[in-house]
């Protein structure tokens, strides 16, 4: 038997075959896995939370955000051997290009290439072609500073408006994100700090008309093991980080719950099956505010995407 050890820990032989040596010991469970039975775990547990919670339909059409990172090749990645079980199923992956200088090219070159090698058609489309300027330039021009907008809120609300267009006019049951379990707990306890009022379960399937329900199929899979699934499958890390990150409020959320659920193991799952039991309590509306100029399911008159989008474009005029 191998008894090789790391930091004091017997690494002895694997949990799962018991015969080849480990290379991942998952703390909250206890449980050593070697590089083939990690990567099959791994799996298992996309398909286990996928069933546990109802994602997706045997006929979906589901359209995957990809970005040119490792989490959503490794969704795009897991999703296509899980739909070859389902025939009547179609996977489509969407880009979107926000127009950060040379940021998004690793993205799109990696996003293009993985897409060719699975066989699954991927359409992007950028800012400029839907909202008519880029996240470059809002932010270059001073709009995002008179807005009082960091760059990053500007960017995830126009992206997830821009999903919602692209995926209905490819006719997509279901979108699918690559939310981890570290970005579910994150919006939850940003939601919370922001003061958030109508707060709903995050990544979970929930239909209501004319609404394309957006899930998150890794939602109980820790970063950390997806990165080392990415790195086992060799898929590509982007080289360049967003320029922007440093400046958003989930950059120091994000650190603290690193360090806080490495010290206190099992904290992340803890604070999820916590808060979506008390979400669960809560009665959900049952008619739908839309917004007056796109349709889309908002809590305002005019949802927060068309309002930023106008306030830019009228910025832009003057």
């Amino acid at each position: 038997m191998d008894t090789r050890s790391v930091k004091g820990l017997s690494l002895g032989t694997c949990s799962s075959c018991g015969k080849r040596t480990p290379i991942y010991f998952r703390r909250y469970s206890g449980v050593k896995l070697c590089s083939t039975c990690f990567k099959e775990d791994f799996v298992k547990r996309v398909r286990r939370t996928i069933s546990r919670y109802g994602l997706f339909r045997y006929d979906d059409r589901i359209v995957v955000a990809v970005s040119g990172g490792k989490d959503s090749l490794v969704l795009l990645k897991i999703l296509y051997e899980i739909e070859q079980d389902f025939p009547k199923s179609e996977l489509l992956a969407v880009l979107i290009d926000e127009g950060i200088d040379s940021y998004r090219l690793d993205g799109l070159r990696t996003s293009r290439e993985i897409a060719r090698i699975l066989n699954i058609e991927l359409h992007e489309t950028s800012f400029k072609d839907l909202y008519g300027f880029t996240l470059g330039e809002v932010v270059k021009s001073g709009i995002a500073e008179k807005l009082k907008l960091n760059p990053c809120t500007i960017c995830g609300i126009l992206r997830r408006k821009a999903l919602v267009t692209v995926a209905r006019k490819l006719r997509a049951t279901v979108i699918a994100t690559a939310h981890t379990l570290d970005d579910i707990v994150q919006t939850y306890l940003l939601n919370l700090l922001r003061g958030e009022k109508n707060l709903r379960p995050i990544g979970l399937r929930r239909e209501v008309e004319n609404i394309i329900p957006r899930v998150a199929p890794l939602r109980l899979t820790p970063q950390r093991e997806l990165a080392l699934y990415a790195y086992l499958e060799g898929i590509p890390f982007q080289s360049r980080t967003c320029p922007y990150t440093h400046e958003s409020m989930r950059d120091e959320i994000r650190n603290f719950l690193t360090l806080y659920d490495y010290k206190y193991t099992g904290s992340l799952y803890a604070f999820l099956n916590m808060f979506e039991r008390i979400l669960g309590k809560i009665p959900q509306p049952a008619e739908v505010n839309r917004c007056e100029i796109c349709g889309e399911p908002t809590d305002r008159r005019i949802c927060r995407a068309c309002e930023i989008v106008l306030s830019i474009r009228s910025l832009l005029k003057n």
